[in-house]
């Protein structure tokens, strides 16, 4: 694999490696077979101009090992399954198991203050709520809206979702740590960054607009192949 990330004259994700025409980036049954990642191309004005705009230090920045320390605990050891880290605008968002189709906005300074992970979260055993995950799962696709699937979609759901393997609670630690390296690159720096525990993946966009979408269990490999 190239040093894209490393590379000071290339955005990240300057080329689409996905079917445009065909296909989504990540479909209803994750990436796409056979890839550990794939990229996307940004906003032509930001990636142009990438270079020109130096990096100012936000909020986050200057408590990020705690900011993400909590983060990673959220994944670990409470209901929260997904979370979105806005290393510019100093937002994280959460999704809970506890109200799967509504997410939460916590700003990153407040989240890290005494008290507050008790009161707005639930501590789960990480099991748990895979397990909880699967069955969510299972109770949607095999209930009354089943009917509606077209014959294939039933096929691939059922096949997908015995298939499914939880992610690793021992790759969120190294994966939180990648992000840090990561909003370090010169240049080109990470500006916002997603975790998925039910899919599996991993969100990562930086400041020239560039995107990759990357399996989760490969991303700390990711990482140290593409920067210093």
């Amino acid at each position: 694999m190239s040093n894209t990330l490393a590379h000071s004259a290339t955005c990240p994700a300057d080329s689409q490696d996905f079917d445009v025409v065909h296909e989504a980036i990540v479909g209803a049954f994750g990436l796409p077979p056979g890839k550990l990642f794939v990229s996307v191309k940004g906003d032509p004005t930001l990636r142009e101009t990438a270079a020109l705009r130096p990096r100012q230090e936000s909020r986050i920045d200057r408590q990020a090992d705690q900011v993400l320390e909590t983060c990673e605990l959220l994944l670990r050891k409470t209901g929260c399954y997904g979370i979105y880290i806005g290393f510019n605008s100093s937002e994280v968002r959460t999704e809970s198991v506890f109200n799967p189709f509504h997410y939460e906005i916590h700003d990153a300074e407040t989240l890290i203050q005494p008290g507050y992970v008790e009161r707005h979260f639930v501590r789960v055993p990480y099991q748990k709520k895979m397990k909880i995950i699967r069955q969510l799962r299972h109770s949607v696709q095999t209930g009354p809206l089943r009917e509606y699937l077209p014959e294939h979609w039933r096929t691939l759901m059922d096949q997908q979702r015995e298939e499914w393997q939880p992610m690793m609670k021992k790759d969120i630690r190294e994966i939180m740590q990648s992000f840090n390296r990561l909003r370090s690159i010169e240049g080109y720096y990470l500006r916002n960054a997603a975790v998925s525990l039910s899919q599996g993946i991993v969100r990562a966009s930086f400041n020239c607009d560039g995107t990759y979408i990357v399996n989760a269990a490969y991303f700390p490999q990711f990482v140290e192949e593409n920067t210093p």
